[in-house]
């Protein structure tokens, strides 16, 4: 009886034990969540000091757990353009008056540089944008009003583009404000250091600065920095139109215009943070698991923010501080029992501008390629919903398929073939590396300030954790077949979200699904979708005859819709199919 109870004793030592260790880990990953997504890190913005506290913070902890640096160390840094300085040498004079910068004009960010002189007239902006040019257009500089529109990057890199092929020399857009109101007072700033501190002054991706000169110029912080084949201005329709009042310019009389536009990109510094745990029995070869850590600061037009008005913290809860949370979690279960082979953990940087950090590391890997088994990425894990966790990649080597199906999980997963994606695996990819990618959706907050801590499902991220660990050591076993197989369509090679024409104004479920429609994961409120009366949940099965399986589907045949155009698409929504016509 004694021995009875001494065992029920230890048992239920045993039992406390664990719940506590569970529940310590659960509280870790949520300490890692809201630090991450906190005030302090601003939003976690490329080259700002919050990318350089959230780097230190992963570094920290990857020593904590005897993770191993690299030879060159934990970061590894590399440039990146942050945005464009706007010169105050930029001049623009109209006939005779000669207009002040940033009160009057500014350039676009993507004008192109140099000195001009030509003649402007008006054209309806309609014209513009349908590429419908009047003969007197050509070879002369147009002026067209927007008002209080804001143009995207890829609207005026195609405006221009359609207006340099019929011999438009310059685009002026007539504009309500330039939107330089909020911006305070310039401070000094050299920008002769590359380590130059990326700061978001009082929530705006725009700062004035001023040299020891007193010259005042203007960073504007923004993704990507691409050039127009023609000068883009822009001017405030109160100075427009005292110019023309005193002109007598009306209709399609011209009127001399002289310019100098001097706009350059900034590069800054950033960094991935790298570090590996050594194998057991094969240490030579290496299984990547990674997430991005970077987010939009204060987000702001042509940062991705789908809310760009509201100037405040993108906090980036579950895109991704979710994600670098889950690998900081694998990085501590994996120092305690290690896996077969060697293991990387990477931390990307600058991946809502475009990947750039997981490129930068294909290109620089510590390793050699050929010894890398397969890469996992980690991004937006932190919202599961009926338990659903969705994994791509999945074809992207023969075993994977076989082991997910064949893994013991109380989750309901969600496969895709695909490698690709709009997340750092698809670097990877590209590489001809066998990728998974982890996902629990996208949700209405993705890129608004409101995807904060307090909405994450910590107990989902702990099992993508517990999955993750299973099938880690499953695939990393010598018999698991990782030979890379490419399985994107050939037909998707130019289909790119910059070649589009038109958007429907969805969030798409890009992390896989069943290859029986695209579902609508979120609805961009005034847009297309919205217009029709689309919900988040509807499938789109057919867009004009089309069949719609994926989002590769789906990106290919928006290449062929026109603006304007009128389409027929088959939603299934309720298990009941419905076609809803949309104006593009």
């Amino acid at each position: 009886m004694q021995n009875k109870y001494r065992f029920i004793f230890f048992l239920i030592i045993f039992i406390f034990f664990q719940v506590t260790l569970f529940a310590q880990t659960k509280e870790t990953i949520r300490k890692h969540v809201e630090y991450l997504a906190s005030d302090a890190l601003e939003g976690r913005l490329p080259c700002t000091t919050g990318d350089s506290l959230a780097a230190n913070y992963i570094k920290k902890h990857l020593e904590s757990k005897n993770v191993n640096p690299f030879e060159s160390g934990f970061y590894q840094y590399f440039d990146i353009d942050i945005g464009v300085k706007t010169a105050s040498t930029n001049k623009f004079t109209i006939g005779n008056t000669n207009l002040k910068l940033f009160d009057d004009f500014e350039p676009v960010n993507v004008s192109a540089i140099g000195n001009y002189k030509s003649e402007l007239i008006n054209i309806p902006f309609d014209s513009l944008k349908s590429g419908s040019f009047v003969p007197e257009a050509r070879n002369n500089w147009i002026a067209v009003e927007t008002g209080s529109y804001v143009p995207k990057v890829r609207e005026y890199m195609r405006w221009a583009t359609s207006a340099a092929k019929e011999n438009i020399y310059g685009i002026v857009f007539i504009v309500n404000s330039l939107g330089n109101e909020k911006i305070c007072s310039p401070i000094l700033c050299s920008l002769q250091n590359k380590q130059l501190v990326r700061t978001q002054y009082r929530g705006s991706n725009k700062l004035f600065i001023k040299n020891n000169k007193g010259d005042v110029s203007k960073i504007t912080f923004c993704q990507g920095v691409f050039r127009a084949p023609i000068p883009l201005l822009i001017v405030t329709k109160k100075s427009y139109e005292a110019i023309v009042a005193n002109s007598g310019l009306s209709g399609q009389s011209g009127i001399a215009v002289n310019a100098t536009i001097e706009v350059s990109p900034i590069t800054s510094q950033t960094q991935n943070v790298l570090g590996y745990i050594k194998g057991t029995e094969h240490p030579e070869q290496y299984i990547i698991i990674g997430a991005h850590f970077d987010h939009l600061g204060y987000g702001g037009h042509e940062t991705g923010s789908r809310e760009p008005d509201r100037d405040e913290i993108h906090y980036g809860a579950d895109d991704n501080a979710s994600g670098t949370a889950a690998v900081l979690g694998l990085a501590t279960r994996l120092s305690n029992n290690p896996l077969p082979v060697s293991v990387i953990f990477a931390f990307f940087a600058s991946e809502e501008m475009g990947l750039l950090g997981s490129q930068y590391m294909t290109q620089n890997l510590p390793v050699e390629k050929n010894t890398i088994k397969a890469m996992l990425n980690y991004d937006m894990v932190g919202r599961m919903n009926e338990n659903t966790l969705s994994i791509g990649g999945v074809g992207t080597a023969d075993a994977f398929s076989t082991i997910i199906d064949t893994l013991k999980t109380q989750l309901q997963i969600r496969k895709s073939p695909y490698g690709t994606g709009p997340s750092d695996h698809a670097s990877f990819n590209s590489e001809g590396i066998p990728v998974l990618y982890f996902s629990t959706g996208v949700h209405i907050d993705y890129h608004t300030p409101d995807d904060v801590a307090s909405n994450i499902n910590y107990q989902g991220i702990m099992s993508v954790i517990d999955y993750s660990e299973l099938l880690l050591r499953e695939i990393s076993m010598p018999q698991s077949d990782l030979t890379y197989c490419q399985t994107e369509p050939q037909k998707l090679t130019h289909a790119t979200r910059n070649s589009l024409k038109v958007s429907l104004g969805i969030m798409p479920d890009v992390t896989g699904g069943d290859n029986t429609g695209l579902t609508i994961m979120g609805v961009t409120a005034g847009g297309v979708a919205d217009r029709a009366e689309l919900k988040k949940g509807d499938k789109i099965i057919n867009i004009d005859g089309t069949p719609i399986q994926n989002i590769y589907d789906y990106m290919e045949k928006l290449q062929h819709i026109a603006p304007n155009q009128i389409s027929n698409i088959t939603i299934e929504r309720d298990k009941k199919r419905k076609v809803v016509l949309i104006k593009f």
